[in-house]
C-alpha cells in the first residue's frame, strides 16, 4: 500500500500524520498489521473513554466549568453537550427499573389521579372511555409500557423549557438562547445522575427504616425527597451559574433557587406532555 500525498477523504495535501483540513489519518503500509490494528483499536477506545470520564468528572466536581469551557471554545477534551446528556439519559433509564421507581415513567393511574394536570387528563381520557365504560383488556399495561418507551426520548423536552427559565433569569447577560441550551443540557445530565443516586439512597434508607419497624407514608417520603433535592440542586446550580454567568453571591443564590424550583414545575409539564403523547399514539 503506497503512502498518499493527498488526504484520501478531502483531497487536501498532507503535511503530517493527520490531515490539517479534516483530521483524517494518513494511511500507510503498516495499517493492517495485527499489532498496529490492536494498538489503533485500543487508542480509539481509551480516547473515547477518557472523554466520558473527564466530562462527567468535571460536570460533577466543578459545577458550571464544563459549560464555561464549551462556551469559551475549549471543547476537544470533552463530550459534546448533547452527547453527554444522552449518555446520562441512557444510564438513568437502564438503572431505573432496578430501583423500582416510576420517576419520569409515570403510570396511567398516576396521570389520572395524582398530578396537577390530572383533571384535564381525565377529561381527555373520558372522551375515549366515558365514565362507566370498561377499559379494554391490558390497556393500562400497554399504556404504561408505551409511555415508558416514549419517556426515554421525550425527557429531553425538559431541556428547552429549562433553558427558557435560564434565559429569563439572565436576560441581561445578552447571551444567545442556544448558549442557555448548552447550560441546560449539562444541568439535566447532572440532574438525571443525581436523581438516580438519590433514588438509590432512598431505597437504602427505607430498608433501614423498615428493619427498625418504621414505615413512613408515601406523602412523607415524597416531601423529604423534594426538600432535600431542592436544597442539593440549589447548591449545585448556585455554583454553576456563578461559574458561567458571574454576578453577586446574593443574586446567584436567588436565581439558583428559582431555577431549582422551576425543575419541579418542568417535571409536571413533562409528565403532562408524556401523557398526551402516549394517549394519542397508543
Amino acid at each position: 500500500m503506497e503512502t498518499p500525498v493527498n488526504c484520501v477523504t478531502c483531497g487536501e495535501p498532507l503535511t503530517g500524520k493527520y490531515c490539517a483540513a479534516c483530521g483524517e489519518k494518513r494511511p500507510g503500509p503498516d495499517d493492517f498489521k495485527l499489532a498496529h490494528f490492536v494498538d489503533d483499536a485500543a487508542e480509539s477506545f481509551t480516547h473515547a473513554d477518557g472523554k466520558v470520564f473527564q466530562s462527567f468528572r468535571l460536570l460533577l466536581a466543578r459545577p458550571g466549568r464544563l459549560t464555561a469551557d464549551y462556551l469559551a471554545g475549549r471543547r476537544k477534551p470533552y463530550l459534546k453537550p448533547l452527547a453527554l446528556f444522552l449518555v446520562a439519559n441512557t444510564v438513568f433509564f437502564l438503572a431505573l427499573p432496578l430501583l423500582g421507581w416510576n420517576t419520569l415513567t409515570t403510570p396511567l393511574h398516576i396521570h389520572l389521579h395524582s398530578e396537577l394536570y390530572s383533571p384535564l387528563a381525565r377529561a381527555v381520557f373520558e372522551r375515549r372511555f366515558p365514565e362507566g365504560t370498561a377499559l379494554p383488556a391490558n390497556y393500562a399495561h400497554e399504556f404504561n409500557a408505551h409511555g415508558a418507551l416514549l419517556a426515554k426520548s421525550l425527557v429531553i423536552a425538559m431541556v428547552p423549557l429549562f433553558a427558557l427559565t435560564v434565559w429569563a433569569c439572565f436576560a441581561r447577560s445578552r447571551r444567545r438562547y442556544l448558549e442557555h441550551v448548552v447550560f441546560a443540557l449539562h444541568f439535566y445530565a447532572f440532574w438525571l445522575l443525581y436523581l438516580l443516586a438519590s433514588l438509590g439512597l432512598t431505597n437504602g434508607m427505607l430498608r433501614l427504616l423498615a428493619a427498625g419497624g418504621w414505615h413512613p407514608s408515601d406523602l412523607a417520603i415524597d416531601n423529604v425527597i423534594t426538600l432535600l433535592g431542592l436544597g442539593f440542586v440549589t447548591f449545585f446550580t448556585y455554583h454553576a451559574v456563578r461559574t458561567v454567568y458571574g454576578g453577586s453571591r446574593g443574586a446567584g443564590w436567588a436565581k439558583a433557587l428559582v431555577l431549582a424550583a422551576s425543575v419541579v414545575g418542568i417535571v409536571q409539564i413533562y409528565r403532562g406532555f408524556l401523557f398526551f403523547v402516549t394517549y394519542c399514539t397508543l
